[in-house]
């Protein structure tokens, strides 16, 4: 009888613990890699519900937290544009890396010494190297670039290349003025001998006199 006990014991025992219901078998959350690389960023801030590609015309980013901030027209560039590459973080951030120099490094290749992310015209006030071969002062600050710097790009028209010489630009006014005629009294073309002022054709007082004895 007390062997009966001890085997209905033992059943018992044994049927309780494999009627336990067994914890759920937990499977491991699908883990998709972000093909942009380390971009803490909801897939739908670019990308629509219709398919991958075309992103929104105005994806939810703030480049301003990025090291390249969008200023001007860089505003208005779409990102795959300078984004080649899907991992966002390989791109350039030098004006090379995206845009052609059509200077072909003549004038070296720090752009933003002419130019302003406003656009490509050129202004004035913004070349500091012009201080170096031929200083634009008097009536010279108020020229645009492109009338003396016709081309834009290598050769006479480069910056380097440019000539200095006032008849480099002024020779038709030398040969046109017939008061007093340039060329009749044997001028020279050297126009700083007599307009000594940057600021106007005027000459000189003491010259003046000069051409009247």
């Amino acid at each position: 009888m007390l062997g009966t006990q001890v085997l209905l014991q033992a059943v018992f025992i044994f049927l309780t613990a494999f009627a336990t219901p067994a914890a759920p078998e937990t499977t491991p959350a699908a883990s998709t890699r972000n093909p942009h690389g380390p971009l803490n960023l909801p897939c739908e801030n670019c990308h629509t519900t219709n398919a991958w590609m075309p992103i929104r015309s105005n994806p939810e980013f703030d480049h301003q937290k990025t090291g390249f901030p969008l200023r001007g027209m860089h505003t208005k560039v779409p990102c795959q544009e300078c984004h080649i590459e899907r991992v966002f973080a390989k791109v350039g951030n030098a004006c090379q890396d995206c845009h052609a120099d059509i200077h072909r490094r003549k004038n070296g290749a720090q752009c933003d010494l002419c130019h302003r992310v406003t656009g490509w015209q050129v202004s004035i006030h913004n070349i500091n190297e012009h201080q170096d071969r031929f200083p634009l002062i008097g009536a010279h600050a108020a020229v645009d670039c492109y009338s003396c710097h016709q081309g834009g790009g290598v050769g006479q028209f480069n910056r380097q290349g440019l000539s200095t010489d006032c008849v480099s630009c002024h020779l038709r006014a030398f040969q046109k003025t017939t008061a007093p005629n340039h060329q009749a009294f044997g001028f020279s073309m050297d126009c700083r001998q007599c307009h000594t002022s940057m600021d106007s054709w005027r000459i000189a007082p003491s010259f003046r006199r000069k051409l009247r004895r």
